[in-house]
């Protein structure tokens, strides 16, 4: 194999890699959403604030939740509200998936990364996990839906302000 075959192979390790850690982050995000539908909204409602103090209130939540790890996140959504046991399981194997990506996966995988066998057989574990947190996210987004609607968060009215968010970037994606 040309060593310029080699490097693109090699690349896609990384990409892959790259991409199943995004995924992950995004699941972490999700639960902080969630956490703020559990927790935040159900302390705050029927007690309106001044603009200014609600979003000082909700940036100081949500920065809390940023702090925290994804293990003290899931835990934090079992003590706030019941998790169906599907979403469950799939939050306890994707932290244990994070776990292994972040403190294992290449440094337990040195050997087989020095072939283009291995390397087939890591993107293909990091397609599985790319898949794992993506279920969990959707999963937790179907869980969660029910709570965020009951404080007034239905999809048609998140849309449009989503849509507005996303004017405000130069993006090319």
């Amino acid at each position: 194999m040309s060593d310029d075959r080699a490097d693109e192979h090699v690349k896609t390790v990384y990409a892959h890699f790259g991409l199943a850690l995004y995924l992950a982050q995004v699941l972490e995000h999700g639960l902080a959403n969630a956490l703020m539908c559990t927790e935040l909204l159900p302390r705050r409602a029927g007690k309106p604030v001044p603009r200014k103090e609600w979003e000082a209130e909700f940036d100081m939540f949500m920065d809390q939740q940023f702090e925290q790890t994804l293990g003290r996140l899931i835990r934090g959504l079992k003590n706030a509200t019941s998790v169906p046991t599907e979403l469950e399981e799939l939050l306890t194997d994707a932290l244990k998936t994070r776990n292994f990506l972040t403190h294992h996966f290449f440094r337990e995988r040195a050997e087989v990364y020095m072939s283009r066998d291995g390397r087939e057989k890591m993107i293909h574990e990091l397609e599985r996990a790319q898949r794992l947190f993506e279920a969990a996210d959707d999963k937790l987004m179907e869980t969660v839906k029910p709570l965020r609607e009951k404080f007034g968060l239905t999809d048609e009215r998140m849309t449009p302000i989503e849509e507005e968010y996303l004017k405000s970037f130069k993006k090319d994606l």
